[in-house]
């Protein structure tokens, strides 16, 4: 009895330091809270979804957990990275360089353009646990041109990679526009030229482009202290060149899709995410489906759309290929072309002229 004794005290010392050493690095990897005017998204301490949609909680991340039924991702594949991108693109012409998971390369009137980029090998407050990529980014990150401009949808692992964010700020240093909230974190961080939005904020970023900030589903928080502290967003990029461009972030789907064709639409472009979305019982308030995701295109009028979120990193229980095979499905169900909503592999380009 007095060993099983010690081995239940041992036991219980071990979990006790485990969450005290969790809670620790929850708290250090937690960012500054918003403080700011009550909206109808925003209740003076945290941000809310449009019509009350919510994240599921702990209780529904144990059970997911618990009950798992993953469908397969392939061995790392280190694929060779595309080629270099042009320095610039001018005009009208809008090249679109998807690199991995949300982080895509917008090029248009001698403007570049990076979205979430994310170059970390796992998406995780420690680089040996957590998601880990499946594949390497389709740009090597040296090769990038000069990036005038940073969307950042929102502070999540997978979404903001800071370090790659502060590469870009001490070589580039872009504008950086950013859901409320986040400014005070890049600044801790040293990146300046932050503009935070808000939902239904524009911007002009020049004379030609403005930016506008338009809601997504979804929620927030990189630790255990800040949930829901800052905003989530997506962005409309209105170039009197070429065009209107919308990029998406992380969503769910929501009627707010129909609220931004009216009011934006029809668009050139949209990039939309397609994966993490299994099960839907559990992902469907925080991630749409490739069935979604094109209703999204629908509900926008895009006229040229591009996936992302998807492919490079195993953060649900679909598998890396099963949310390409299903938006095809979804495409031929609502009888969309297929060359109007395309997957494309890391590192490769869509040229629309």
């Amino acid at each position: 009895m007095a060993m099983w004794s010690k081995v239940l005290l041992g036991l219980g010392v071990l979990i006790l330091v485990v969450v005290i050493v969790a809670l620790i690095i929850g708290y250090a990897v937690s960012g500054p809270r918003y403080s700011g005017p009550i909206s109808d998204h925003f209740d003076g301490n945290e941000f809310q979804n449009l019509d009350g949609v919510k994240a599921k909680g702990f209780r529904e991340v144990l059970a997911w957990s618990l009950n798992r039924h993953r469908d397969p991702w392939p061995a790392y594949h280190n694929d060779p990275p595309g080629p270099p991108p042009p320095t610039r693109v001018e005009g009208r012409t809008v090249r679109v360089t998807f690199i991995n998971h949300s982080t895509v390369l917008l090029q248009f009137d001698g403007l570049n353009v990076l979205t979430d980029p994310v170059y970390y090998e796992r998406v995780s407050p420690v680089q040996f646990a957590g998601p880990k990529r499946n594949n390497p980014p389709g740009i090597r990150f040296d090769e990038l041109p000069k990036i005038d401009v940073l969307l950042l949808s929102h502070n999540h692992w997978d979404h903001l990679d800071i370090g790659t964010v502060q590469k870009l700020c001490d070589r580039d240093k872009p504008t950086v526009f950013c859901p409320l909230g986040l400014k005070a974190f890049l600044e801790e961080k040293n990146c300046r030229n932050v503009q935070e939005m808000d939902w239904r904020q524009s911007v002009a970023f020049n004379d030609s482009t403005a930016i506008h900030c338009v809601p997504a589903q979804h929620f927030s928080g990189r630790g255990l202290f800040d949930r829901n502290a800052t905003l989530w967003a997506g962005y409309v990029i209105d170039s009197k060149v070429a065009g209107k461009l919308y990029f998406v972030g992380d969503s769910g789907y929501g009627t707010f899709f129909k609220d931004i064709g009216k009011q934006f639409g029809p668009l050139r472009l949209a990039l939309i995410p397609i994966g993490a979305y299994k099960p839907p019982w559990f992902m469907a308030p925080i991630h749409c489906s490739p069935f979604e995701a094109v209703q999204i295109h629908t509900d926008v009028q895009s006229q040229q759309s591009v996936a992302i979120h998807f492919g490079t990193f195993p953060l649900a229980d679909d598998g890396a290929a099963e949310p390409v095979r299903d938006l095809a499905k979804a495409l031929a169900e609502k009888n969309v072309p297929s060359e109007r909503f395309q997957a494309l592999k890391a590192g490769a380009s869509l040229v629309l002229d």
